[in-house]
């Protein structure tokens, strides 16, 4: 079972397509318990994941992304950069880290199309 839209239920998403699960080499987990999932997320340049969806929403803070990085639906097409995290990549300045407050993810992919690898931290709220 796949979702189809951003607005159907996250808790009925595949348990299948769960990043950590679909996308291992992307995705580890550094921590979890009942009410959080922290995992540390590296997308190297040039790199594509997996299908895969983040069912919780949480807060993403990279140390290092630039782009171009892209959208890419479940069957391929890329998708317009108008995801919260697309935009804060566009706007950000390069300074610092970048921090972004994601809501839950339906399945899809990310295209890392730059020339530096993605890092960052995603602290995943599961009770929310």
């Amino acid at each position: 079972m796949t979702q189809t839209h951003e607005n159907s239920n996250p808790a009925t998403w595949d348990p299948a397509l769960d990043a950590v699960v679909a996308a291992p080499k992307h995705h580890r987990v550094i921590f979890e318990n009942e009410r959080l999932r922290v995992l540390e997320v590296t997308l190297e340049h040039e790199d594509e994941e997996p299908v895969h969806h983040h069912r919780w929403p949480s807060v993403f803070v990279f140390d290092q992304v630039q782009g171009p990085v892209h959208d890419m639906a479940p069957d391929g097409t890329q998708l317009p950069p108008n995801r919260d995290v697309m935009k804060a990549i566009q706007s950000w300045d390069g300074r610092g880290c970048l921090v972004v407050n994601m809501s839950p993810q339906p399945a899809g992919r990310v295209l890392n199309a730059s020339g530096k690898t993605i890092h960052g931290i995603r602290v995943e709220m599961k009770n929310v």
